[in-house]
């Protein structure tokens, strides 16, 4: 551990650290912790070859998430507390199953999951709020647990004021992501619920961002769908006429 570190760890999440320290590089490693529950360690993803120039830089990415969970917790919105850091892991408390892990659970009950659904649309609007973009908001993105919705995985932040529309470009990939997946295959109140709480608490202006932006990508649904007359597409690309075909008509001016 650092100089840098919050504050002490209790004994056994210092001892699973170290254990894992002394251990191979995995990029994010799950810790389990002695009478149950578990912390998540995030180390510099040691990418070599084809692979780095798909991610980019892994040392660039690991910094780009420190920074963000420094700088958006010290502005109120919603993302991981650091339990310790040194100068390539991060430390991170366990949030509960994200919003993908709730769609994926049948027996989770429903008011849960729209309750859930609700607080992503009203932290991507805090988040919008404050001037910043996510950057790649997926479902996978969103931790939900005892009420209280946190967003993870912000590599790809960066800290500087963004456009109305590459903030309105993380509600598409928001949405992209709902239907991406391969158990929604239409919308569902949960969707609904997500982007009527972003409506209700969105910064001026982006609303309607979202709407004209929506309309500048509808050549690439024209695209997808060509696509998928020569060959089976990916599921990414399947989901993109749904996705902006469902936000086409959900930010249409009433």
């Amino acid at each position: 551990m650092t100089d840098a570190d919050p504050s002490p760890l209790p004994s056994p999440v210092a001892t699973a650290l170290q254990t894992a320290l002394d251990q191979p590089v995995e990029r994010i490693k799950p810790l389990p912790l002695p009478g149950g529950g578990r912390v998540w360690l995030k180390r510099v993803e040691q990418a070599t070859g084809r692979m780095r120039l798909q991610k980019g830089s892994g040392r660039s990415a690991f910094v780009a998430e420190r920074e963000a969970l420094r700088l958006l917790h010290a502005r109120g919105v919603p993302v991981p507390e650091v339990l310790a850091e040194g100068p390539d892991y991060l430390l991170l408390p366990d949030l509960g199953p994200t919003l993908a892990n709730l769609m994926r659970n049948p027996t989770h009950p429903a008011p849960d999951r729209i309750a859930a659904f609700r607080a992503a649309g009203f932290a991507l609007a805090g988040l919008h709020r404050a001037g910043f973009s996510h950057g790649r908001p997926a479902l996978r993105d969103f931790c939900w647990q005892n009420n209280e919705l946190r967003l993870i995985d912000l590599e790809r932040f960066r800290n500087r004021k963004r456009s109305a529309l590459v903030r309105a470009l993380d509600l598409v990939i928001f949405t992209h992501s709902w239907f991406a997946t391969d158990h929604n295959t239409a919308p569902g109140p949960e969707l609904d619920a997500a982007l009527t709480a972003y409506r209700s608490a969105a910064p001026q202006g982006l609303w309607q961002a979202l709407h004209r932006l929506t309309r500048l990508l509808a050549p690439i649904a024209l695209l997808a769908r060509g696509v998928a007359r020569l060959a089976k597409p990916s599921r990414d690309v399947q989901a993109i006429p749904p996705t902006l075909a469902y936000l086409r008509d959900f930010t249409r001016p009433q």
